[in-house]
């Protein structure tokens, strides 16, 4: 069921609400995704995965406002992550992610994600649910919630089995890199800047003359981030990166993430 944000805010204001959402939401996701398993095999296809680019580096790119043309050129021939409506960047340059994430089922451009041509896409239980997906490369990975937001968070070390939901796809994206054995990680566009940004209870602060992605949202008012929920993801997938000897950067040009390490994009070539 699709909800506006008005509706999500009310729904958040009573006490437990998101406790019991998140454990409906569980429930129901994992019955959905082992019948569909069940028919397409697709924890196989991301076990194949698993240690498959040791020592190897990936560019996980978000769609902040600093993100430019001339840094996704400079990528192109790099393993790149991205998600959700960065294909609104395509028609401005050759890049394009291998892998591709979809997570979010309030983004309603199903159209545009069946007809995506990328290695793989990578395609939420939760979104799947919502909205049914036909593209031939599409893999459905199962996701998990906690029940109430928390700073000790899950890292899925087995993504064919589940992978750790956290307010942002790009802790779905670390795990991913991880699971893969990635040995570096570079962070762009990552601006982690809002226009809307929510806390726990679901109050909600606008800041207007903020702008949330590097390309015109179509409901900017819908576009809600939970900063602090978004920052307890990174800093546990900081942890992981450190206990497991692979080097996670920042190269957004600016922006405001500073849990991960900083460098110059530019350098690294």
């Amino acid at each position: 069921m699709i909800l506006s944000a008005k509706t999500r805010k009310a729904i958040l204001s009573v006490p437990f609400a998101r406790e019991v959402a998140n454990l409906v939401v569980n429930i129901s996701n994992k019955r959905f995704y082992k019948k569909l398993n069940a028919e397409k095999h697709f924890d196989e296809k991301i076990k194949s995965l698993k240690n498959s680019k040791v020592g190897q580096r990936c560019f996980i790119v978000g769609s902040g406002p600093s993100l430019t043309v001339g840094q996704l050129e400079a990528i192109k021939n790099e393993d790149c992550f991205g998600a959700n409506r960065i294909y609104k960047l395509f028609e401005k340059t050759a890049w394009r992610p291998k892998y591709y994430v979809i997570q979010d089922k309030y983004d309603s451009t199903k159209g545009v994600y069946e007809k995506l041509d990328v290695e793989y896409l990578f395609i939420s239980d939760f979104y799947w649910k919502e909205h049914g997906m036909n593209n031939p490369h599409a893999i459905c990975y199962h996701i998990d919630r906690t029940l109430k937001q928390t700073s000790d968070l899950p890292f899925s070390e087995e993504c064919s089995k589940f992978i750790q939901a956290a307010s942002t796809v790009t802790f779905t994206m670390i795990q991913l890199a991880c699971y893969m054995r990635y040995k570096e990680i570079y962070l762009i566009g990552m601006d982690h800047t809002y226009a809307n940004v929510t806390n726990d209870k679901g109050v909600i602060i606008q800041k207007n003359k903020v702008k949330s992605h590097a390309f015109e949202d179509e409901k900017p008012n819908e576009v809600v981030a939970n900063i602090s929920y978004m920052e307890d993801a990174y800093r546990t997938a900081r942890k992981y990166c450190e206990a497991h000897g692979i080097g996670i950067y920042n190269v957004t040009l600016g922006g405001a993430l500073e849990i991960f390490e900083r460098k110059d994009f530019w350098s690294i070539f």
